[in-house]
């Protein structure tokens, strides 16, 4: 039986969240949990310009709102996520200037404060030689101008970001999970999600 029924994976781009979600899912059975985001028209334009950030994250925020309220409609003993619902606030903090932010973040919160938050958070900490080589490796066109700095940049937010937590959050190496079997994945995850 295990203490934690949501189980939020986080990262930066590229880490490996929705390939590990699938993974623990697979072995733990339960619901997955996915983010979307190919749907967001203007994301494509925002990274190939930079313009756009603001209808960007408006526009994630309305797409999000829709997806996660039809999931919790239904009933779920066990839930794996590779995204928090407050990650997209990291990203709006990085591309908005600080009135839109503010504006995004107080319709962020008016939209998903009476959901579900995950009981633990699993924080894929992989360094930014290897996240571009997967970026590279899945070849999504829009992905290709991420900046190195741009990169380091949401990796250190996303440090800011988990400091603030209240949430329990484990934090792991994702290149020592690589090369784990099944067998491995379970005995190390037993561990933690019965803590």
């Amino acid at each position: 039986m295990l203490n934690y029924k949501y189980i939020a994976i986080e990262g930066n781009i590229g880490v490996g969240k929705t390939t590990f979600v699938r993974s623990l899912q697979k072995i733990f059975s339960g619901s997955i949990f996915l983010e979307e985001f190919q749907e967001n028209k203007f994301l494509k334009e925002f990274y190939n310009s930079g313009e756009y950030s603001f209808e960007t994250e408006m526009q994630f925020l309305l797409d999000r709102s829709l997806q996660v309220n039809k999931f919790f409609k239904d009933e779920h003993s066990l839930i794996f996520s590779d995204f928090h619902i407050n990650k997209s606030l990291i990203f709006s903090k990085m591309n908005l200037n600080d009135e839109d932010f503010n504006f995004i973040k107080k319709i962020h919160f008016k939209l998903f404060n009476h959901l579900p938050r995950p009981d633990v958070i699993i924080f894929l900490d992989g360094d930014i030689e290897t996240i571009t080589t997967n970026i590279k490796n899945r070849n999504r066109e829009y992905e290709t101008n991420f900046s190195i700095e741009y990169l380091k940049k949401l990796s250190e937010n996303y440090k800011r970001w988990l400091s603030q937590q209240k949430t329990p959050i484990f934090k792991i190496n994702s290149s020592k999970l690589m090369f784990k079997n099944e067998e491995e994945l379970k005995n190390i995850f037993l561990n933690i999600f019965k803590t």
